[in-house]
């Protein structure tokens, strides 16, 4: 009976990866890593901006709920990187948010009008507010319309 016999180019003792193979592995995963390091760079941006859009999102929407239990008009203003509700006339702050860096919503924020808006207890507002919140060169904005409408656009 004969025995098949395979043959081994290498020789006998062989085992392992040679290092030239080795280093085409290495090359091919840093090149993988790098391409997918940078998509998860902006994607952890855009997901910062949009953390914080829901957040002023939120803040706009809870101003209309606080005029109402307090049934006094309450005021939503930007003081550097903190969005504030306070009651009209310069009153106590009722809630306080704050963005920017070293907080974990880092994003910046513009307000339009500069002033704020005042919310009356009956949800409507003396004025429409928009709110650009932008990071990175990614920007959303949040709009609250005079009627008490707040959208993410």
């Amino acid at each position: 009976m004969a025995t098949l016999r395979t043959s081994n180019p290498a020789g006998p003792g062989r085992r392992g990866f040679s290092l030239i193979e080795l280093l085409v592995v290495l090359v091919i995963a840093g090149i993988l890593l790098s391409i997918s390091g940078v998509q998860f760079v902006t994607l952890m941006q855009r997901d910062r901006v949009l953390r914080s859009s829901r957040a002023v999102q939120g803040v706009l929407q809870e101003a209309s709920t606080i005029a109402l239990e307090q049934r006094l008009p309450v005021v939503i203003t930007l003081n550097g990187s903190v969005m504030e509700i306070h009651r009209r006339g310069g009153g106590t702050v009722l809630r306080r948010r704050a963005f920017g860096a070293g907080t974990d919503l880092d994003a910046t924020l513009v307000f339009s009008p500069s002033g704020g808006v005042t919310v009356f207890p009956n949800g409507r507002a003396s004025a429409a507010l928009t709110v650009t919140v932008s990071g990175a060169g990614i920007s959303k904005t949040v709009t609250r319309t005079a009627t008490g409408i707040v959208r993410l656009l």
